[in-house]
C-alpha cells in the first residue's frame, strides 16, 4: 500500500485497523494526536494491553519478538509501540521489522514511532515493508499557506467559527509552532464561551509564539516581504541564533543571484548555475525570476555588503552584527518587492 497522507490517517484508522504502522514526521502534535486516536480505536477493538519499547543504543531486538510472542494472562490482544528516535534501526532492527511486517500476528498491533526521516529512510526496505503490510504516514510540517485553514478546522472542533482574517492573525503569530496554535485556539474557545471570535479579540488574546529556522529568513527575503523578513530576524535574535548562521542563510541566496545575473549575461544557462550551487528544483524558478527582474549588478553589490557583515561578525570591522544583518536582509527584500511590482505592472 502506498504511503497514506497524514490528513487521511484519521479516516483510515476509524475504518479498520492494520497489523503494523509507521507513524513518523516533523509535526509532534499531529503525531501524538494520531497515536491517541489509534490507541482509542485499538482499545475499542479489544487490544486492552499496551507495551512501549524504546530503542536506544544497544537495544536487543529480540525484545520485539518476545513482546509479540509472549501471551498475557489477561488478554491475547496487545498494542506494541516501538519508539525509534532517529529512524535508524540498524541491520538487526531492519531485519526484525521486515520479518514482523511479512508475518503479521492478528493478536498484536505494532506501531513504529519516529520523528524526521530522510528520503533514504522513508524508502528503506523496512519502511517499505511496513507500508506494504500496513500503514505508513508522514507528518510533514504545515506550510505557511496551510496554517489558516488548519486553525479554522481546529476551531470548529471546539465549537467556534473563525473568519479567514482572524485565522490568519492566529497563524501568523504561531507560525512554525503548531502546538502553540492549538493551545491558543483552546484558550480562545474558553474566552468566547460559545460567542463569535473577532480579529481584534484574537490579536488581544493570542501571544506571539512563532518559531522560525534560519532558512525561513531567505525565503521571506525572496518573497519580497520586508515586514516578515524583519519579524523573522528579530525572532531569530531573541531565540539566540548565531549571527554567522543567519548570515550564511541570507548570503547563500545572494551569492546564487549574483552568479545567475553574471553568468546569464555571459550566455551561460541558468540550469548550469543551479547545478553548481545545488539548488533544489522547487526554488530554481523563483531565483531565476528574481535575477532577471532586478537591475544588473544589484546582487553583486549586496554580496559585497554580505562580506562586510561577515567581517563585522568576526570583529574585523566595527559595527553591530544584528543591525548589519537587518539592513542587508531588508534591503534585499525591498529589491525583490520592487522587482515584483514592476513585473506585475509591465
Amino acid at each position: 500500500m502506498p504511503e497514506v497522507r497524514f490528513d487521511e490517517l484519521p479516516g483510515r484508522i476509524d475504518r479498520d485497523l492494520a497489523p503494523i504502522y509507521l507513524i513518523a514526521g516533523e509535526e509532534p502534535l499531529l503525531i501524538e494526536e494520531a497515536l491517541d486516536r489509534l490507541r482509542r480505536r485499538a482499545r475499542q477493538s479489544g487490544f486492552d494491553e499496551r507495551e512501549v519499547l524504546h530503542v536506544d543504543q544497544g537495544f536487543d531486538w529480540q525484545r520485539l519478538a518476545a513482546a509479540t510472542d509472549n501471551l498475557s494472562l489477561f488478554t491475547e490482544r496487545r498494542l506494541i509501540e516501538l519508539r525509534l528516535p532517529g529512524g535508524k534501526p540498524g541491520r538487526d532492527g531492519s531485519a526484525a521489522l521486515k520479518a514482523r511486517a511479512n508475518a503479521p500476528d492478528p493478536g498484536h498491533i505494532l506501531i513504529v514511532v519516529t520523528g524526521r526521516l530522510e528520503t533514504a529512510q522513508r524508502q528503506s526496505a523496512w519502511a517499505k515493508a511496513i507500508a506494504s503490510a500496513g500503514v505508513m504516514a508522514y507528518a510533514w510540517p504545515l506550510r505557511r499557506s496551510e496554517l489558516g485553514g488548519w486553525a479554522r478546522r481546529r476551531a470548529r472542533e471546539h465549537g467556534m467559527q473563525l473568519d479567514a482574517e482572524t485565522a490568519a492573525v492566529m497563524a501568523e503569530r504561531n507560525e512554525g509552532n503548531l502546538l502553540a496554535l492549538a493551545q491558543e485556539i483552546e484558550k480562545l474557545a474558553l474566552l468566547a464561551d460559545g460567542g463569535p471570535i473577532s480579529e481584534e479579540m484574537a490579536r488581544d488574546a493570542v501571544s506571539d509564539s512563532a518559531r522560525f529556522a534560519v532558512f525561513d529568513l531567505p525565503e521571506a527575503m525572496l518573497a519580497g516581504d520586508p515586514v516578515r523578513t524583519l519579524r523573522i530576524l528579530r525572532r531569530l535574535r531573541t531565540e539566540g541564533e548565531e549571527p554567522v548562521l543567519v548570515l550564511w542563510g541570507v548570503a547563500r541566496d545572494i551569492r546564487v543571484l549574483a552568479d545567475l545575473q553574471a553568468s546569464m549575461a555571459g550566455g551561460e544557462r541558468a540550469a548550469a548555475v543551479m547545478g553548481r550551487h545545488r539548488i533544489w528544483k522547487n526554488r530554481q524558478g523563483r531565483l531565476q525570476t528574481v535575477a532577471r527582474a532586478t537591475p544588473a549588478g544589484v546582487w553583486a553589490r549586496l554580496l559585497g555588503r554580505a562580506a562586510r557583515v561577515d567581517r563585522v561578525i568576526k570583529g574585523a570591522e566595527p559595527g553591530r552584527p544584528w543591525d548589519e544583518l537587518l539592513e542587508l536582509s531588508t534591503v534585499a527584500a525591498r529589491r525583490v518587492a520592487t522587482a515584483d511590482r514592476k513585473e506585475r505592472h509591465g
